[in-house]
């Protein structure tokens, strides 16, 4: 039996492949590349002065985490935006959501839930002052969202989940850059409630407090989606 090691690939190789996925994760991401648009192999194998297995893998690395989808006649594109995927997106997110304030609730120290009191303040006052001017968007705000709910993952101490939040995080800023949105309706402390579900210590009443916060999130962002697809609809001709 041959028991040397595999060679390893070189260096070129895999960095060819990290610019390719680099480079469309950000044109996704920045809205360059549309929801539903398709991924041509060829063109971006003459982009990017590559052959199509570095174009191949990036891809799947892209499919991976959420971004684009693949089909069986080996065709490419960017994950479409529709009630189906924001639903799908918010079962996950559910999931991933409830076991980390869960954990959260074993493992964050008082210093910890305090600071995380503190994001979840000026996340919610943020909310309050935009949904007082009826203003559907704050540039700031999914950022400073992410950030506090990353935190609660990061408090469970499971890297998995801090990984799957990152993931996530991809696929709900394509829904932010596409999404006209409702005007901001969450009700006071619509944060810091869940920091007080933590700081009981109690994992089950966190979990339920958690359940309703994305149950509400999913019903708010679908009355963004419609509002979008509604204003898509009627710009075309």
């Amino acid at each position: 039996m041959d028991r040397r090691k595999p060679r390893a690939r070189p260096r070129s190789q895999a960095g060819l492949v990290r610019g390719i996925f680099d480079g469309l994760c950000q044109e996704i991401t920045s809205g360059k590349l549309r929801p539903g648009e398709v991924l041509s192999r060829r063109q971006i194998a003459e982009r990017y002065g590559a052959s199509y297995t570095p174009v191949i893998e990036a891809l799947v690395r892209l499919e991976n985490i959420g971004l684009i989808e693949a089909s069986s006649h080996q065709q490419a594109r960017v994950r479409p935006l529709n009630a189906e995927t924001i639903q799908n997106d918010c079962i996950l997110r559910e999931a991933y959501e409830t076991q980390a304030i869960r954990l959260a609730c074993e493992h964050a120290t008082d210093r910890e839930i305090d600071e995380l009191a503190r994001l979840a303040e000026e996340l919610d006052q943020r909310i309050k002052a935009h949904h007082s001017a009826k203003s559907a968007a704050d540039p700031h705000g999914p950022t400073l969202h992410f950030q506090f709910h990353m935190r609660i993952a990061q408090l469970s101490r499971c890297p998995a989940l801090v990984r799957a939040f990152e993931n996530m995080e991809l696929s709900r800023r394509i829904q932010t850059l596409w999404e006209f949105g409702a005007v901001m309706d969450d009700p006071p402390r619509f944060h810091s409630l869940l920091v007080d579900a933590i700081r009981t210590g109690n994992a089950i009443k966190a979990d339920a407090a958690m359940r309703s916060h994305v149950q509400h999130g999913l019903e708010r962002e679908l009355r963004g989606y419609r509002l979008w697809a509604a204003q898509v609809e009627s710009d075309t001709p």
